[in-house]
């Protein structure tokens, strides 16, 4: 099997030869997929036709804190301008998406930030920003093959995102200490994550990443488990 049959097959729940291995955030040789940011995305991804192409793209909770913007304030101090503000981050990972795809990529590797108590109580989350990440990765469910990376350690709402459409879904079993047989009674389909349980194995440092894109935000409402 060449990777893109490899990584089809576990998107459509068949057997395939071997394991396949997404290496993310950095590429390696034992990746089975090309891996692109929007840093370093090019005009046109040259097709390789052994891989599959997937750009990162960052949710509109996610673009927010990396730019240090309290987006739970700013919609309790005033929801009108909030919701305007939260609309400008959806556009702006719409817009992400929208050029992935233009490049040529084959789908899209979904980093998902908020659903987990350091960022918001599950109220906020599920809320504000659970139907905004339900709307753009339906918009391209039907993408050859996207990824679903929820972020976040023991603190995740894994149960609140399991349904989100997506080819792959991912979170970090390490350090959220969910096992994957815990995680396949929540979802059905492919699994990504550092476990040789998983239908794809998550090779590097998911944890290290999370630390280096995150702030430490916090809102008054928000609290740790």
């Amino acid at each position: 099997m060449t990777s893109r049959e490899r990584l089809l097959a576990v998107a459509k729940g068949v057997q395939p030869d071997r394991q396949p291995v997404i290496a993310w955030p950095y590429q390696t040789s034992e990746s089975d997929v090309q891996h692109f940011n929007h840093e370093t995305l090019p005009d046109e991804i040259e097709p390789q036709s052994g891989e599959l192409a997937l750009v990162e793209v960052t949710n509109p909770f996610g673009l927010a804190l990396q730019k240090g913007v309290d987006l739970n304030q700013a919609l309790k101090d005033d929801p009108r301008s909030g919701n305007r503000l939260l609309g400008e981050f959806v556009d702006e990972a719409r817009r992400d998406i929208d050029t992935a795809f233009e490049v040529g990529a084959d789908g899209i590797f979904y980093r998902l930030y908020g659903a987990r108590a350091r960022h918001c109580t599950p109220m906020q989350y599920g809320g504000y920003y659970l139907e905004k990440d339900r709307d753009l990765l339906a918009d391209v469910q039907d993408a050859v093959f996207n990824v679903l990376f929820v972020v976040g350690e023991e603190d995740v709402y894994l149960d609140f995102v399991s349904d989100l459409p997506a080819s792959l879904f991912g979170w970090d079993a390490k350090d959220s200490k969910i096992e994957v047989p815990t995680v396949r009674e929540m979802r059905a389909g492919a699994l990504l994550c550092e476990s040789p349980e998983a239908d794809v194995l998550l090779k590097t440092g998911t944890a290290f990443l999370s630390r280096v894109l995150e702030s430490n935000l916090r809102t008054e409402d928000s609290y740790a488990i």
